[in-house]
């Protein structure tokens, strides 16, 4: 059992037998990380599909909940217990937010694989997955092809943008006005605080105030680098968020319009479309070790007019 992502432990006790299921929130890869490196199954819904009311948050734009399973179908029975609109969470009740009552029923054999079409994108993506992941996902690659299906070379057109150079995950790539940390910073201060104002019998309730606790228990909370392992560089990104002050500034807005603009149009939405048939295909496949897919699925906030945009 291995840690991924701040949904480990979710993704742990399912791997671990402890649990046959379990929940876990996502701003960007913290359920597919650890379900892929646990071998379980995630599901990271689209936001606003299922509620985020009385969940610690971080960003409005880009948190969700979803499910652990150790097969497709516990994980979907999981998502099931959980979609649905809260008056708490409004972007749940959005007629953007397309919500089936029972996922169950899209639960099918290997037979619907036939003559479906998938992408595997491969510029930083399918290019850096390393000899001993490779050979594994050819094997799967042969099983779906067995099955009937075909998969084709893609490419994400913004690739070169969106993904850093040596196609690892990175939530501060680019500028200021082109970084995914520029919108979850400003997001992560209004909705912590909030969140926190919220809370009784606690001393904490402001960001500032998480900041100054962790000072004054560096050994257990590895306020500053080097103190704990777990937290190598110390509380920085929580210096940054109050930084930030939370103001949605000229960069902020134009930071969340450039990311989900490449990673949405020029990212999946092309990367879907089959260039020599001109075709959509059913889905794209990614040995996402690396996270890179991930990210652009999270900073692309789709808005799906029809069926659901989750990762497996």
């Amino acid at each position: 059992m291995v840690l991924d992502g701040s949904s480990s432990g979710s993704a742990v006790a399912v791997s671990a037998n402890i649990v046959p299921l379990s929940f876990g929130t996502e701003t960007d890869t913290s359920i597919i990380g650890p379900a892929s490196i646990n071998g379980i199954v995630g599901i990271k819904p689209t936001v606003g599909l299922t509620s985020r009311a009385g969940v610690i948050p971080i960003s409005k734009s880009m948190d969700t909940v979803g499910s652990f399973g150790r097969t497709v179908a516990d994980a979907v029975r999981g998502l099931n217990a959980i979609v649905g609109i809260d008056e708490r969470d409004t972007i749940t009740c959005s007629s953007s937010r397309f919500q089936s009552k029972d996922y169950s029923k899209y639960l099918t054999t290997k037979a619907s694989l036939k003559g479906a079409r998938f992408g595997l994108p491969n510029r930083r993506c399918w290019e850096f997955v390393t000899s001993d992941i490779r050979d594994k996902a050819l094997q799967v690659i042969e099983a779906i092809e067995e099955a009937g299906a075909d998969i084709v070379e893609v490419d994400f057109p913004c690739a070169d943008d969106r993904i850093p150079p040596d196609g690892n995950w990175d939530w501060t790539h680019g500028e200021p006005s082109e970084s995914e940390f520029s919108v979850v910073k400003v997001e992560a201060y209004n909705s912590i605080n909030s969140y926190l104002s919220e809370l009784s019998g606690t001393r904490m309730e402001t960001i500032e105030d998480v900041i100054t606790y962790n000072q004054e228990n560096g050994g257990t909370e590895g306020a500053n680098p080097g103190e704990h392992p777990a937290f190598p560089t110390g509380q920085d990104n929580f210096q940054q968020i109050v930084q930030s002050c939370g103001e949605e500034t000229e960069t902020y807005y134009q930071a969340l319009k450039y990311t989900q603009q490449k990673c949405r149009a020029e990212g999946i939405d092309a990367a879907l479309k089959d260039d020599k048939t001109k075709q959509d295909l059913a889905a794209l496949i990614l040995f996402d070790r690396k996270g890179a897919g991930q990210q652009l699925a999270a900073q692309a906030d789709f808005l799906p007019n029809n069926g659901l945009l989750f990762q497996l």
